[in-house]
């Protein structure tokens, strides 16, 4: 019997600030690869924290290198959410492949994960897409 094929996948700071992280996702986010992703960004937010106190207010998710999502993924990015919300952080997905944004739409979940919030983490009333950001053409 063969072994399955390890999945490829990351999370890899892009660039980041005080208020501000970018991360870039690649791989397939799946049920087989949620945790690794939860532990990837939840060290990455862990570290901020202690570098510069509650200080940053948005987290940016490159999808551009997104393979694969499935309802397991959408999952981690709830959970993802309420971490963030929780702490005022909004979340921003940027380069959104169209199995992405279909997942979300077909969930209507999107707008629920981009929310903003104001420093309290409370749910602001705002105009727009709510820091969700249109795919890339």
């Amino acid at each position: 019997m063969n072994s399955p094929t390890p999945v490829e996948f990351s999370v890899d700071v892009q660039s980041g600030d005080t208020r501000s992280l970018h991360l870039a996702i690649r791989g397939e986010l799946e049920y087989d690869t949620g945790t690794a992703f939860t532990e990837r960004v939840n060290a990455v937010l862990d570290t901020h924290l202690r570098r510069h106190g509650p200080a940053l207010r948005h987290l940016h998710l490159d999808w551009e290198g997104l393979t694969a999502i499935d309802c397991g993924g959408l999952s981690v990015l709830i959970g993802l959410r309420r971490r963030t919300h929780a702490a005022g952080i909004a979340l921003h997905l940027h380069r959104q492949p169209a199995r992405l944004t279909r997942l979300l739409d077909v969930t209507g979940v999107g707008g629920y994960l981009t929310e903003a919030t104001d420093t309290d983490g409370r749910g602001l009333s705002a105009g727009g897409d709510g820091g969700r950001s249109a795919p890339s053409p």
